[in-house]
């Protein structure tokens, strides 16, 4: 859905799409969630809901090109540490960020490699305990994102800093709130390996971590097949958290409803406010 074009009217002129991606020179991952099939008929808005990685980079460029998005609010979804070590730089004052307490279970997966070898097993099992421990510890911040949605407090930005795991989590459980098929949330959040390019993002910027790595664990120190399993969006990540919210909440309508607290008017709000008529 990058370049396409659509029929209008009955001359025929064709409307073109939206790029779903936007190449910033300092950007990580950013693209735009609209175009998608939703409820009813609908399609989610271009323009209204943008995800990303770590905005602490941008050009002179790239601030004029992101002073035009006319961002209301930046949902951080990272940890305390990440935002300190690399903060966000946002290029228009109107813009309000919100974050979140860390809580308990912080789910890294770095962190789990500490009592495991730094191999492709033990980081794809570490990417998938992380996955399984999402749902629970991204509620708050999902509800986060759904009231800037039901609030119309948008155009809005979420991220973390790659852009990847908590940023995917999010906008999958976003998507679903709003009607959107499974199959389309999953192919948004496989997205990221056609445009992520971290390891190219880290080498450009020698001081980026992107959330995947501390001074315990430079990205450096991983062999190049581990760092392929790190950087990866695979389908059996998503799918892991969403098979823990089946056996974990029941389905999930009940983890929208019991752990993220979204109540049928919040929802109705959110479709008003970022589905097409």
């Amino acid at each position: 859905m990058d370049r396409k074009s659509v029929p209008e009217g009955s001359a025929g002129r064709a409307t073109p799409i939206p790029s779903r991606y936007l190449p910033l020179q300092g950007g990580c991952n950013f693209r735009d969630v609209g175009g998608h099939a939703a409820a009813e008929g609908r399609r989610v808005r271009w323009g209204r809901v943008y995800r990303a990685g770590v905005l602490s980079y941008f050009t002179a460029a790239d601030a004029q090109q992101l002073s035009g998005l006319g961002i209301r609010a930046i949902c951080d979804l990272r940890r305390a540490d990440e935002r300190e070590r690399e903060p966000t730089r946002w290029p228009t004052p109107e813009a309000a960020v919100l974050t979140w307490e860390d809580g308990d279970n912080v789910p890294t997966a770095t962190g789990r490699l500490a009592a495991r070898p730094i191999d492709v097993e033990g980081m794809r099992s570490a990417m998938l305990n992380m996955y399984r421990n999402l749902p629970r510890w991204m509620a708050p911040r999902v509800r986060g994102l759904f009231e800037c949605v039901a609030g119309d407090r948008m155009p809005v930005v979420v991220h973390c800093s790659a852009g990847k795991d908590r940023t995917g989590f999010a906008v999958a459980m976003l998507l679903v709130a709003l009607g959107v098929g499974l199959d389309a949330v999953m192919q948004e959040y496989l997205y990221t390996n056609e445009v992520g390019n971290f390891e190219e993002f880290a080498e450009r910027r020698r001081n980026a971590q992107l959330g995947l790595s501390d001074e315990r664990h430079p990205l450096s120190r991983y062999p190049v097949e581990v760092r392929r399993i790190l950087f990866a969006a695979d389908p059996a990540y998503l799918q892991a958290a969403l098979l823990q919210i089946d056996s974990e909440f029941g389905g999930l309508e009940p983890y929208l409803q019991q752990a993220v607290g979204l109540s049928a008017p919040m929802r109705v709000r959110m479709r008003e406010a970022l589905l097409s008529p």
